[in-house]
């Protein structure tokens, strides 16, 4: 019978060179015997011993391995090779770090027209420090009228420390300004002023030839100081300033005068000042009668929700009841001009006098009526 299949089949061996465990037939010598064509023992071979014609190549073990090790590190060296390769960029974009800013630099002027302003006052001996600038024809100096409001007596220190005794020549409460005027020869005076009205954002300096500088924060601002006394179109700054300097100059980048500093709000709270177009007008009327005669209309008022003020009382003697108003009407405009809150109203006033006639604009049970009205002189000026 045939043998039958056997699942028992030797599987060859890649590093011996056979193909399974069984021996390969030595050949036979000269006796017809089989011998080992080399006796020396199997492990003591070398490497490079040369195969029979005719017999398959035998190769050592280790040779497999290192085959295997070869071609793994050729794939690996490859790989890692293509990992670092560099991507090649099509259009490289050079880039280029653009110059600083030039800084900015604010010219050193004379500071001969402002001075500091020295007063007593009535109620004791302390000494209140003030400052101001010299104007006109350079024996008045403008400055706020709460430094010399109560003063007894009051000295001019020009820039080379000389003292100048000084008188006043007018107040006016309403907008905080004063005109003084002092003995012997004239100061230096300020130059042009400030030919553009300052905006938001503006850089200014409030002290001469040092880095004292502030941002103007608002150009329109309105200041309740009490419940009788408020500011109105005040320039408003990003930070106070020292007391001692109240009626001193407020300068742009040119160090041309453009406003007048008049208070700080609270300690840390921002600093005021007043447009020097205001404060040169009001210096020219004090000059010529001493007195600042504003327009008064004669009414209590709130803002209205309709828009404009609406009149919740007027008291006796009232120019506007004169010219017919009754309360809760709602003033809407004078002389063409829209008014929407009290303190339009209050601005727009300050820029008329006592005896200005003006037609005032009423809104009275949803119609529209004009009245005229003659104004008075207002109780602070």
């Amino acid at each position: 019978m045939p043998d039958e299949p056997s699942d028992d089949i030797p599987m060859p061996d890649p590093f011996s060179g056979r193909s399974g465990d069984t021996p390969a037939p030595l050949p036979a010598n000269s006796a017809g015997e089989r011998s080992d064509p080399d006796p020396t023992p199997p492990a003591a071979q070398k490497a490079t011993t040369h195969r029979q014609a005719g017999s398959p190549r035998r190769w050592p073990r280790w040779a497999g391995w290192l085959s295997a090790l070869l071609v793994l590190g050729i794939g690996t060296s490859m790989a890692f090779t293509q990992l670092r390769a560099p991507v090649p960029v099509a259009n490289p974009v050079t880039t280029t770090t653009p110059p600083p800013p030039p800084e900015t630099t604010i010219a050193v002027v004379s500071a001969a027209f402002a001075v500091t302003i020295e007063v007593t006052g009535d109620a004791s001996d302390e000494i209140g420090l003030g400052s101001g600038i010299a104007i006109n024809d350079g024996t008045y100096i403008l400055t706020n009228s709460h430094v010399v409001e109560t003063a007894e007596s009051i000295s001019v220190i020009d820039d080379e420390q000389n003292r100048h005794m000084a008188t006043v020549v007018g107040t006016d409460a309403v907008t905080n300004l004063a005109v003084l005027q002092i003995d012997g020869s004239p100061l230096v005076v300020m130059g042009e002023p400030s030919g553009e009205p300052l905006t938001i954002g503006s850089t200014v300096t409030t002290v001469l030839g040092l880095s004292d500088r502030a941002t103007v924060i608002d150009t329109a601002q309105r200041l309740n100081i009490s419940d009788t006394w408020r500011l109105y179109d005040l320039i408003e700054l990003d930070h106070g300033f020292p007391i001692q300097m109240s009626g001193g100059p407020l300068l742009d980048v040119d160090q041309r005068v453009a406003g007048i500093l008049t208070i700080v709000a609270e300690d840390d709270g921002p600093g005021y000042a007043i447009p020097i177009a205001t404060g040169l007008a009001i210096a020219d009327e004090l000059i010529a009668s001493g007195r600042v005669p504003h327009g008064y209309l004669g009414l209590q008022g709130v803002d209205s929700l309709l828009g404009g003020v609406e009149v919740f009382a007027l008291p006796a003697g009232s120019p506007l009841r004169a010219g017919g108003a009754r309360e809760g009407d709602v003033i809407v405009g004078i002389n063409a001009n829209e008014i929407t809150s009290t303190a339009d109203l209050i601005a727009l006033l300050r820029t008329y006098r006592e005896g200005d006639n003006v037609t005032v604009e009423i809104l009275r049970e949803f119609e529209t009526i004009a009245i005229e009205v003659t104004l008075d002189r207002h109780p602070e000026s």
